[in-house]
């Protein structure tokens, strides 16, 4: 037996305008199930009105200046919808990388000359999925909070063994 992503599948639905008889097949639900399922759910249409007031128009360059302004509202609405249905997933999955981080962490040998290796690219993969969330984006967060910045640097690592055999 297969788990249902019911939220993504409502998602699919209600923003990106897929059919219930697609859903259906797509993610092997009976019809009745999803009919039963779907019942609230309420499709949203991205799309705005397509007609001009011709008063305005005086050039092509107008009505592509539209055209452009549409589009730019559209894929901002359609971003918003994203953003808010994947910040819980994000939170998450970082939750979950960072406890097994500090698991991964708390088991590195400081004696072991592979650690600071380790450590090094597992700061990489950290720094790596932080700049790829989207909450963290500029101009993601609410006026007057700012972004974070977080540095982390590896200034030098020399094994023991290396320090007592050049002294």
């Amino acid at each position: 037996m297969q788990d249902t992503n019911w939220d993504l599948v409502q998602f699919k639905y209600e923003f990106l305008g897929f059919s219930l008889d697609d859903l259906a097949r797509e993610h092997s639900i009976s019809k009745a199930v999803l009919d039963y399922n779907s019942k609230d759910w309420k499709a949203v249409s991205l799309e705005q009105d397509l007609s001009f007031d011709m008063s305005e128009i005086k050039t092509i360059e107008d009505i592509l200046t539209k055209l452009n302004n549409q589009v730019i509202n559209q894929t901002q609405a359609f971003l918003i919808l994203k953003q808010k249905f994947l910040s819980p997933k994000f939170i998450e999955l970082e939750t979950t990388i960072l406890h097994k981080a500090i698991s991964i962490i708390n088991l590195l040998d400081e004696k072991d000359s592979r650690s600071a290796k380790t450590l090094k690219e597992l700061t990489e993969v950290l720094v790596g999925l932080l700049n790829q969330n989207p909450m963290l984006k500029s101009g993601g967060m609410p006026e007057g909070e700012g972004d974070k910045i977080w540095e982390v640097r590896v200034v030098e690592a020399k094994s023991k063994k290396a320090e007592t055999e050049a002294e």
